[in-house]
C-alpha cells in the first residue's frame, strides 16, 4: 500500500511550534472539507475529525501538531529576544540558523547568544526586523527521502498528523465501513496542554478507545529503525491498557497472516512521556503506536539535525491503522467476552 507522499511533504513543511499551529490546523480543516470529512474545534483550537459509516462502535487516533520550537517576546530592527519551547537541548540551539515566522511570511535568522539560561531566553539576529508575538523553528529542510529514510524538520509529530490524515483519505475512497475519530491536539511538547484541555471539554468523550500516535526515540527505546512500527505499551510515566496492548496485537497478527511483508515490534520506549499517560490516569481506555525515530527533537550527534523514519515504517503503520478501523471493534468485543 502507497502512502501519499504528497500529502506527506505537503504536512511535514508546514511551520509549528507550541500554541503555534495554526497553519497545520488550517491544513487539517480544509483537507477535510475536499474529503467530506466532518472537522469541529474545540475552544483551545484542538481538532476532532470523523469518518463514519456502518453501526461499528467507535475508535480514536490521536497525534499533537506541535514540534518544539520557540517564540518571539521582544523585537529591534536587528533582531528578536525568543523563549524556547519545547525538548531542544539549549547547547544545540546556541548559533543555530533559524526561520521566524510572522504575518510577513518567512524570514531567517542565527541566533548568536544567551540572555537568561534560566528562562531560555536568546538573541536572534534577522535579515529583516520581525513582529512581536510570533515564532519560529531550526532552520531544517522540511522534506527529503534518502535511502529509504525519510528525513524533516519535525517528524514529532508531524508524521502522526500526515499518516491520519492518509488514513481518512483511504478510507473515504475505498467507502470503508468504520467509525474513526481522529483527534488533532495542541502544544503537547510543553505538557500536553491541547491534550489536557479536551479531557476537560469532554472533546473527546470518555467511553470511546483512544490510540495515542507519535514518533519516539529509537535507541532510547531500544527499539530498530526499519523493523516497523512499534507497538508502545507504556511510557516513562506508565504502563497503557492491557486490554489496548492485547487488542492491537491481535489485530497486527491477523494482518501478518494475511501480509507477510507487514512487520511491527513491541516495546516500553521509556525515552520520554507522552499524552497516553494523561488519558490513563483520566481512566480512559488507551494504547500507543510509534514510529521508530532518529535524532529525537533534532539531536545530531554533534549538532542539531534532521529528524528521520523510515518509509517502510511508515506504510506498515498505514497498513496497521486502516485494518485497525475495520477489524479493532470486533476484536475488543471478542476479546471483553472472554
Amino acid at each position: 500500500m502507497r502512502p501519499n507522499l504528497n500529502l506527506l511533504k505537503n504536512v511535514l513543511s508546514l511551520p509549528t511550534a507550541p500554541f503555534h499551529e495554526q497553519a497545520v490546523i488550517h491544513f487539517i480543516k480544509s483537507f477535510c472539507a475536499k474529503l467530506g470529512v466532518v472537522c469541529k474545534q474545540d475552544r483551545f483550537g484542538n481538532l476532532k475529525a470523523i469518518y463514519k459509516r456502518g453501526k461499528q462502535k467507535p475508535i480514536a487516533f490521536t497525534a499533537h501538531m506541535d514540534h518544539p520550537g520557540f517564540e518571539v517576546l521582544q523585537t529591534n530592527r536587528l533582531g528578536a529576544k525568543v523563549r524556547l519551547l519545547g525538548g531542544v537541548p539549549d547547547k544545540y540551539f546556541l548559533k543555530a540558523r533559524v526561520v521566524l515566522v510572522d504575518q510577513d511570511g518567512l524570514t531567517k535568522g542565527r541566533v548568536l547568544k544567551i540572555l537568561n539560561k534560566k528562562k531560555r531566553e536568546f538573541w536572534v539576529q534577522t535579515k529583516r526586523p520581525v513582529r512581536k508575538k510570533t515564532f519560529g523553528y531550526l532552520d531544517l529542510p522540511a522534506f527529503q527521502l534518502r535511502k529509504g529514510m525519510i528525513h524533516t524538520k519535525a517528524a514529532d509529530n508531524l508524521m502522526s498528523v500526515a499518516i491520519l490524515l492518509n488514513l481518512l483519505e483511504k478510507l473515504v475512497r475505498k467507502k470503508a465501513r468504520a467509525n474513526v475519530v481522529c483527534l488533532f491536539t495542541r502544544a503537547e511538547e510543553v505538557g500536553f496542554i491541547g491534550a489536557s484541555k479536551a479531557i476537560q471539554n469532554r472533546f473527546l468523550p470518555r467511553n470511546i478507545p483512544i490510540v495515542v500516535l507519535e514518533t519516539s526515540s529509537a535507541k532510547a527505546g531500544k527499539v530498530e529503525i526499519g523493523s516497523g512500527p512499534v507497538l508502545r505499551v507504556g511510557d516513562r510515566f506508565s504502563s497503557f491498557s492491557w486490554e489496548m496492548d492485547l487488542c492491537l496485537r491481535l489485530v497486527a497478527q491477523e494482518l501478518k497472516s494475511k501480509e507477510k511483508s507487514f512487520e511491527y515490534q513491541r516495546g516500553l520506549l521509556a525515552g520520554g512521556r507522552c499524552e497516553a499517560s494523561l488519558y490513563v490516569v483520566k481512566k480512559y481506555l488507551v494504547g500507543g503506536l510509534a514510529l521508530p525515530l532518529g535524532n529525537y527533537h533534532n539531536v545530531g550527534a554533534k549538532s542539531y539535525a534532521t529528524e528521520y523514519v523510515s518509509l517502510k515504517d511508515y506504510q506498515n503503520l498505514l497498513k496497521w491503522l486502516i485494518f485497525l478501523s475495520a477489524n479493532f471493534p470486533k476484536t475488543l468485543k471478542r476479546l471483553i467476552k472472554k
